[in-house]
């Protein structure tokens, strides 16, 4: 009896966790993306791809090349425009840009209270990893990732899910009611 009932239990959690994996949300079309590294690779397929289910991708690529192709590639909701992360003026720009697209439905959010946004916090741990006889086989960098975020991504993804629903804002949407 007791194995029947754990079968049962777990049929039941299975095809609930299929229902629920399978809940999709509506209006794609009112949904901004933006995709980093678009020249090729994943960042190529995920933009085509999201081009496709009808979302409003904003595609940054790193070459002219690459934003040409990928705009030859992909419906009039694809925009691209030219990304070089590594230079402060072209995130300027990006950003004035993906201002420009979304408008008002751009959700302002800092992670201020969470992240530090002293990054030699991060430079540090890759110096480390680089010069050290025994690197760590992990690093956190600052006391968000040694307090928060380390010990959230050992637990189940629905426990960090719930964790993550009481940290963030919801997204601003827009509803429609008839």
């Amino acid at each position: 009896v007791a194995t029947n009932c754990a079968l049962l239990l777990a049929a039941v959690l299975a095809i609930g966790w299929y229902i629920r994996d399978s809940l999709k949300v509506d209006d794609f079309n009112q949904k901004h993306v933006l995709i980093t590294g678009c020249d090729s690779g994943f960042g190529n397929l995920l933009a085509k791809q999201l081009d496709r289910r009808g979302f409003a991708v904003i595609a940054a690529c790193l070459t002219e090349k690459g934003a040409s192709d990928l705009a030859s590639a992909a419906s009039p909701r694809l925009k691209t425009l030219l990304l070089n992360v590594t230079d402060s003026e072209s995130i300027k720009r990006a950003v004035e840009f993906v201002s420009a697209e979304v408008g008002e439905r751009a959700q302002n959010f800092s992670m201020g209270i969470l992240c530090s946004s002293d990054l030699s916090k991060v430079t540090n741990c890759m110096q480390h990893a680089l010069t050290a006889r025994y690197p760590r086989t992990r690093y956190a960098a600052g006391w968000d990732a040694k307090l928060l975020w380390i010990p959230l991504s050992y637990l189940p993804s629905f426990i960090q899910d719930f964790f993550h629903r009481l940290i963030f804002p919801a997204p601003k949407m827009k509803r429609c009611v008839e």
